[in-house]
């Protein structure tokens, strides 16, 4: 939809690691965070999420996301000290405590202009794509 819309759509991403439900949640943002600071955010984040069944499970799931690191090609060195940097950890600190602040429960959770989108809405494609044509169609009134 990025493609689709264009400059009229803008994605910003906020990590809200599930912690305690969900054990591998923090190392699994902080991978993806460690490796967006070498320009990969969505590289890692695509591996750590289409191959979930591979590390949900797992004592440790860092040498698994490690191994995506080496994959996607990143400096692995960098990326293993960025991985356990205060810098990565502040910044998914305060993206959950925005999240809190905006109500935000679980995820995935969706906010166009301000506004959460409905979560049946968010998972069908074709109706999320009516809901930000709809908020385009508003903005240039």
């Amino acid at each position: 939809m990025e493609q689709e819309f264009g400059d009229k759509l803008r994605v910003t991403f906020r990590e809200f690691p599930l912690v305690p439900a969900h054990r591998h949640a923090l190392i699994a943002a902080s991978a993806a965070e460690a490796a967006g600071a070498q320009g990969k955010f969505w590289e890692m984040h695509k591996m750590i999420f289409d191959h979930q069944k591979d590390w949900k499970d797992s004592f440790d799931s860092r040498p698994t996301f490690e191994g995506y690191a080496k994959e996607i090609g990143l400096d692995v060195e960098r990326y293993k000290r960025d991985l356990e940097s205060d810098a990565i950890a502040q910044r998914i600190f305060l993206d959950g405590k925005r999240g809190y602040s905006l109500g935000v429960k679980g995820t995935p959770t969706l906010f166009l202009n301000d506004r959460e989108v409905p979560f049946e809405t968010l998972i069908q494609a074709d109706k999320l794509r009516v809901v930000i044509q709809k908020e385009i169609e508003s903005a240039r009134k």
